[in-house]
């Protein structure tokens, strides 16, 4: 390639880079404006730093007084609890499905494949009124159990079709040679085949912990308040003045950051786990 065509796909890259960044840094920008200035025509690079918004958004000082502050401590703490119990219970379940559906064959396998896909194409809207009416039965409405458990029916499908294709990537002689050796198929699932797929897990834990993070419809329809996450507890911010933006800014930066510090800590696995153990394997 040419010096015109590197300075080409560096353009291309930079322009794609801020079309991706440019909305977060300008969501972090906000969130130190003031009122005044967030409103500012046209907008503001420099100014004085207002931390109003996350005084308001975590009840700070007098901010936490205001009828306009939008206190959002216990619906983070329901995001958390709820995301990482429903990716963990459903990366276990669908380890475990996937490595049944790549090492044995059974009656219907390719129905239960599709089946399990399946989940994933129908939209929340159609089964909101099926799983409201369902947990008011069971007195599962507003509570955290309740949203654990849709988010472990909402990606169990997922993380088995993932995992299915990391263990199909994993040779079957490794365990033929360890049931050889006298040791069982669980031995050899859990300590030959689990650490070569460790990858895999990382990458299918994250995709999930990031649909279980983002969850809106469902958590909005069956939680009102105990069980409140943080997506539905931010599209509701409002105070006697209207729409609280820069309280808004603030706690969409308190959304993002648990999710940046899940992936730093899998970053390692993650890498092997998008390039399907190629990295690890070497």
């Amino acid at each position: 390639m040419d010096l015109a065509g590197r300075w080409l796909v560096l353009g291309l890259l930079a322009i794609y880079t801020v079309y991706n960044v440019g909305p977060i840094f300008w969501l972090l920008l906000s969130s130190f404006k003031s009122r005044m200035d967030f409103f500012t025509m046209p907008p503001k690079l420099f100014f004085t730093p207002d931390f109003s918004g996350y005084q308001a958004v975590f009840g700070i000082g007098a901010a936490k007084d205001s009828a306009s502050a939008v206190g959002v401590l216990d619906s983070l703490i329901n995001s958390i609890i709820v995301s990482v119990a429903g990716t963990s219970l459903a990366v276990f379940f669908g380890t475990l499905a996937g490595y049944v559906c790549s090492r044995f064959n059974f009656i219907g396998k390719g129905d239960f494949m599709f089946f399990v896909l399946s989940t994933r194409m129908l939209p929340p809207v159609a089964v909101l009124v099926f799983y409201h009416l369902m947990f008011a039965r069971l007195g599962l409405a507003d509570t955290r159990i309740g949203l654990v458990l849709v988010s472990i029916f909402a990606n169990v499908g997922l993380a088995t079709w993932i995992m299915k294709g990391f263990f199909d990537g994993v040779p079957k002689e490794v365990e033929q040679i360890a049931i050889v050796n006298g040791y069982t198929r669980m031995y050899a699932f859990l300590k030959l085949v689990l650490p070569m797929v460790k990858g895999g897990i990382a990458a299918t834990a994250g995709f999930c912990f990031i649909f279980a993070w983002n969850e809106f419809a469902f958590a909005s329809i069956l939680t009102t308040t105990q069980a409140k996450t943080l997506p539905v507890k931010i599209s509701a911010a409002s105070g006697a003045t209207g729409i609280e933006w820069t309280q808004i800014c603030a706690a969409g930066v308190v959304l993002i950051i648990p999710v940046l510090i899940f992936f730093y800590l899998i970053r390692k696995h993650l890498l092997m786990g998008m390039t399907f153990g190629v990295l690890g394997r070497r």
